[in-house]
Formats: structure tokens, C-alpha cells, sequence
């Protein structure tokens, strides 16, 4: 699981905090962060850009639950204002050819990384996370019918870390290779999978 999907998850667990139930929550979420820090420490994958995401995500966790009312759930996150998700998904649109992270797209924004995060699923119905990697996807897919470059470069320009990082996630989501689907689009044929759509009700066009 990447940084994003995990710091991700301990959002989820986060929002649904409660007075009555808050050491339960906050044990399940140290249970996800010491998992990640153990798989990255064991396959030696860590830098101090990964470490101060995770510090900052545990800082913003411990200062949201202070503010937190002891005698009420928390469980009803507000909407995006549509100004914010605009700025947002044109923010991600404009930055996806890096290592987009979830606190980059909510400091973009100006909000606080659990609070963008919980907003953001009420709104669009996907994570940050989820929708940067459909946005990846679709890209990709454009990029393989429409171009001549090649995977390698297709990989990097859509924010991937290599080739391989490209065909993990196409494989995953559409269920077949970035090279077979490029091979039958060219061929005239029907594609082997159509691309996902970032935001059901949210048109994507409308904040490139």
C-alpha cells in the first residue's frame, strides 16, 4: 500500500471518531501506520519526503481529534464548496506528471489533509488517492492511442515512477497491459477496457 492509501485509510478510521469510541479508532489507525513504517523500513523504501508526510498526517490527526466534542460523534463530513473542488481537481490535473501527494493537493486548496480528505469522498464519492490514480489511467490511455512515445515516457508524464509502476496500476484497473491496449487500438479495434471515469458527477474536461 502506498503512503497516500494508507495515510488515506487512517483518515477514514479518523472521521468516524466519537468520544465514546475515540481509543478504538486511534488504536486502529497506530495498527495501519506501524504496518506501513514496517513494510518500508523491511523493503528499505524511505526517504525524508515520505517520513514528513507521515509525521505531518500523525501531527494533523492529533490536533483535529482536540477539537473533537467528547459527548458527539464527528461522523458528517461537509461538501466541497464547488470553488475548492475546482481549484482542487485543477490543481491535480495540472500536477499529474509528479509525485502527487494527498496533503500537496489539500495544502493546495488550503485546508487541513484529514478535513480535504473526508470532504473531498463526500463529494466526489473517491478519495484524493482514488482519484489521481484514475486520473493517471485515463491519461495514460489517451497517451497509448493517440501518440507515438513510448510506455517508459507515457509512465513519467502521467506521474508514474517507471514503467513497470504504469503497468501494476493499468493492469489493476483495467485489467490488461498499457502494450496490449495500445496494440488493439491500433489495430482499429474495440479497446479492452474503457477508461474510468475520475468523477462520476464530476466532468473531468470541465477542470483541465
Amino acid at each position: 500500500m502506498t503512503t497516500d492509501a494508507t495515510l488515506e485509510s487512517v483518515a477514514e478510521s479518523h472521521a468516524d471518531m466519537s468520544g465514546a469510541d475515540s481509543a478504538v479508532h486511534v488504536d486502529r489507525a497506530i495498527g495501519m501506520l506501524r504496518a506501513h513504517l514496517l513494510e518500508r523500513t523491511v523493503r528499505n523504501d524511505w526517504d525524508e519526503k515520505r517520513a514528513h508526510e507521515v509525521a505531518q498526517a500523525i501531527v494533523t490527526c492529533l490536533r483535529e481529534s482536540a477539537d473533537f466534542p467528547v459527548d458527539e460523534p464527528n461522523s458528517h463530513a461537509t461538501r466541497l464548496s464547488r470553488d475548492c473542488l475546482r481549484h482542487a481537481l485543477r490543481f491535480i490535473h495540472q500536477n499529474l506528471d509528479t509525485d502527487l501527494s494527498w496533503v500537496q493537493i489539500a495544502s493546495a486548496v488550503g485546508l487541513a489533509p484529514f478535513s480535504f480528505g473526508r470532504s473531498f469522498k463526500v463529494t466526489t464519492g473517491l478519495t484524493p488517492y482514488q482519484y489521481v490514480i484514475r486520473c493517471r489511467i485515463r491519461k495514460a490511455m489517451n497517451l497509448l492511442a493517440t501518440s507515438d512515445q513510448s510506455i517508459c515516457d507515457i509512465a513519467l508524464d502521467v506521474g508514474c515512477s517507471c514503467q513497470s509502476h504504469l503497468t501494476t496500476l493499468f493492469r489493476k484497473h483495467t485489467g490488461t497491459t498499457p502494450g496490449a491496449f495500445r496494440a488493439a487500438s491500433r489495430r482499429g479495434g474495440r479497446r479492452p477496457m474503457a477508461a474510468p471515469a475520475p468523477v462520476a458527477s464530476v466532468p473531468a474536461s470541465r477542470f483541465a
